[in-house]
């Protein structure tokens, strides 16, 4: 072997010895820091070859490396499965490779590209609750899902939003700080015990503690609510102060004010917004805007008062009230229906019918028919045959329905009709005739009233009863004898005529 060579490969043993009896190798430098400690070409100004190269890889090895490479390291160059490109080493316990750079299956703080939906997600693999935080504070939680037969559930709560439902107080055996859903900012916060409400909206059921059956959406909602049930606030402020039960509130600030009160109901922009009691209903804007009692009633579209709203009613009095403040119509006027007069009427007036759909007070006198006629003179009969009693002498004709012309009553209204004819003939002498008295209704005999007059004296005969009349029905008074020389008196006690309509 030539001298040269040999002296080359004497320095190489010799270097060799020395880096192994320090156990330190530097490239790009006599003084390393490490066991392997390599140097750039300039470190502020480093050349594009200045790096090490690992293995690369376009997929992972088929047979899987062993405990003897844990912790081997490669560069995955292509998409490998769910893998992204990038760097990997072994884990041996876990029997796979894991991604050491953002290119991986896990979620970047930028956020990641190439996601197959349905097979990348949030979320976990096991049965355990999720929790998301904003500055150490819970601000989102999905619960255990799972429910019994008698919907017994093991948890059932879902919150998003900063400081939303922090920390409730969950018992499966009693069913307490469960099933709650919390939506918005600083949505019961201090929840512990209470179940099954729902909040939608910063700040809505803000102080509950243990209320439960509670519904509140929209910001500020039930905010003061602390303990109290069965709920429902839609809209913003609406319950706001209330910590009473079994109320339903639903616009802008509805019953706003109620702090204690219980079964309310109210249905519109600041509606029964005032109320302090308990049983009211307001429906309407600002519907009882100005009531603060119990047990009342407004439809209105203002903040009218108890004297001005469209309808008012006291569930309360007795008896219980129901009033409205405006002209009341049943169907509609202008076709088939009536309209009733706003005013109240005088002493004794009654309603009347102007037949095109008006209601009109007016006085009864004028209204029902009212008749009583007598003879100006004795009328004297013929023997035999049915003869009309000549009643020409008015003493009352409420209406102007009786015709003297033609001794007849026309009714100029439909209804129900009681009359009442009395007559009296002269004094006679040993008759035994038959006298009969007869009401005629639209020519018709009616009712009669007849017998045999007994020797001396008056025969007298009436008639007594009542006759329904249709508009333009008439009513007359015949009488019948068979004894000549007979007159019917016209003394005005004696012989008469009435008419009085009843209905």
């Amino acid at each position: 072997m030539p001298p040269i060579k040999l002296n080359k490969i004497l320095s190489i043993l010799f270097l060799l010895t020395a880096v192994f009896s320090n156990a330190q190798v530097g490239i790009g430098t006599t003084s390393p820091n490490a066991i392997l400690d390599i140097r750039s070409s300039n470190q502020s100004t480093p050349a594009n070859n200045d790096g090490v190269l690992v293995p690369k890889a376009d997929a992972f090895p088929a047979t899987n490396p062993t405990s003897l490479q844990n912790g081997m390291l490669l560069f995955l160059t292509t998409v490998s499965g769910s893998n992204l490109p990038g760097f990997y080493y072994w884990n041996n316990a876990t029997t796979a490779w894991i991604g050491l750079t953002t290119a991986t299956t896990g979620w970047s703080l930028t956020g990641n590209g190439a996601t197959i939906p349905g097979t990348n997600f949030l979320g976990t693999t096991d049965d355990k609750d999720i929790v998301f935080k904003r500055n150490g504070i819970r601000a989102g939680y999905i619960g255990d899902p799972l429910y019994d037969a008698s919907f017994s559930y093991n948890n059932g709560n879902t919150s998003f939003g900063a400081n939303s439902m922090v920390n409730p107080s969950i018992s499966i055996a009693l069913q307490s700080g469960v099933r709650n859903s919390a939506f918005g900012t600083n949505v019961m916060p201090g929840l512990t015990t209470g179940q099954r409400n729902v909040g939608v909206g910063d700040l809505s059921l803000f102080l509950n503690t243990s209320g439960s059956e509670n519904t509140a959406i929209g910001v500020g909602a039930l905010y003061s609510n602390t303990n109290a049930t069965a709920n429902v606030a839609i809209g913003r402020n609406a319950l706001t102060t209330s910590n009473g039960s079994f109320n339903t509130a639903i616009g802008f600030a509805s019953l706003r004010q109620n702090v204690i009160g219980t079964n309310n109901t109210a249905l519109g922009f600041e509606a029964l917004r005032a109320v302090l009691g308990t049983g009211n209903i307001g429906i309407g804007y600002q519907a009882g805007r100005l009531e603060t009692g119990s047990n009342k009633l407004y439809i209105e579209n203002s903040n009218a008062d108890a004297s001005n709203a469209l309808i008012y009613g006291d569930f309360g009095s007795s008896p219980r009230v129901l009033r409205t403040n405006s002209q009341f119509q049943i169907g509609d006027a202008a076709i088939t229906g009536y309209k009733f007069p706003v005013g109240r009427g005088t002493d004794k007036q009654i309603l009347e019918s102007d037949g095109s759909g008006t209601l009109s007070w007016v006085n009864g006198t004028n209204s029902f028919s009212l008749v009583r006629t007598t003879l100006s003179a004795a009328q004297g009969l013929n023997t035999g045959g049915w003869q009309k009693v000549n009643f020409n002498t008015i003493i009352i004709d409420s209406n102007s329905e009786f015709n003297t012309g033609t001794s007849r009553f026309t009714a100029t209204k439909s209804g129900y009709y009681r009359f009442n004819a009395v007559l009296h003939t002269n004094n006679l002498s040993n008759d035994t005739q038959l006298y009969t008295i007869a009401i005629y209704v639209n020519g018709i005999p009616y009712q009669e009233h007849s017998g045999n007059q007994n020797g001396n004296g008056q025969a007298s005969r009436m008639a007594d009863g009542i006759v329904s009349l249709a508009v333009g029905g008439y009513v007359e008074v015949y009488v019948q004898n068979f004894q000549g020389g007979v007159n019917v008196d016209s003394f005005p006690s004696k012989t008469f005529f009435e008419i009085q309509q009843i209905r």
